[in-house]
């Protein structure tokens, strides 16, 4: 499973915790992971869910350069381990969105400290080019699977599926509940089979 987020988005922190109780609940094995994703589509998203105005430069390279940033920090902290790196992405997300906070430097440091993550390390990290790379492979990897905006989910190996699924709106935990259990199942396979058929789940498609 593959969710493709916005790192300071507030539709991507929904759908993370979504994700993160459905590991919890589910008596199945679910592996999945959060991949930062970024383009200029994403940015007119974000810009147009904050009513602000699209045709700001300025706003508009705040906006991206937030993202940008935020991705490869999150990054860095995952190079000190899964653990470290889902805390960080949680921590700045409840800061933003449940404190009130900015994404700032002084923001950044302030998580780090608090969860363990090796300061000097995550200073190197966040701005080298192995980092750039491999957030460089993310974007790749989300066009392969025909990505286009946050927070859409990806997944592979469900029960008598033989194909990949992405479902481009996770805010419903019970949507995700019933994907992951085979609920849906008919409709996947209606949606796969049937150039015609609208599926009634219009987030809903085959890979």
């Amino acid at each position: 499973m593959y969710l493709f987020i916005n790192p300071v988005g507030r539709k991507s922190y929904q759908s993370e915790k979504n994700i993160i109780k459905l590991v919890k609940n589910l008596d199945i094995d679910i592996r999945f992971r959060f991949i930062p994703f970024l383009n200029l589509n994403t940015v007119t998203n974000v810009l147009s869910e904050h009513n602000l105005p699209l045709n700001n430069l300025d706003i508009r390279n705040k906006i991206f350069n937030d993202i940008y940033q935020a991705s490869l920090d999150y990054k860095a902290a995952l190079f000190q381990g899964k653990k470290h790196g889902r805390s960080f992405l949680l921590n700045l997300q409840d800061k933003v969105f449940n404190g009130d906070k900015k994404y700032t430097n002084e923001v950044v440091h302030d998580i780090i400290g608090s969860i363990g993550i090796d300061c000097e390390m995550f200073e190197n990290d966040r701005h080298s080019k192995f980092t750039i790379e491999s957030f460089k492979r993310d974007q790749q990897m989300a066009a392969e699977m025909n990505v286009t905006t946050h927070s859409t989910m990806v997944l592979y190996n469900l029960a008598n599926i033989d194909f990949g699924v992405s479902l481009t709106d996770c805010s419903s935990y019970d949507m995700l509940e019933k994907l992951c259990l085979g609920k849906l199942n008919d409709e996947i396979m209606l949606c796969k089979n049937s150039k015609v058929h609208k599926n009634s789940i219009t987030s809903l498609h085959t890979i």
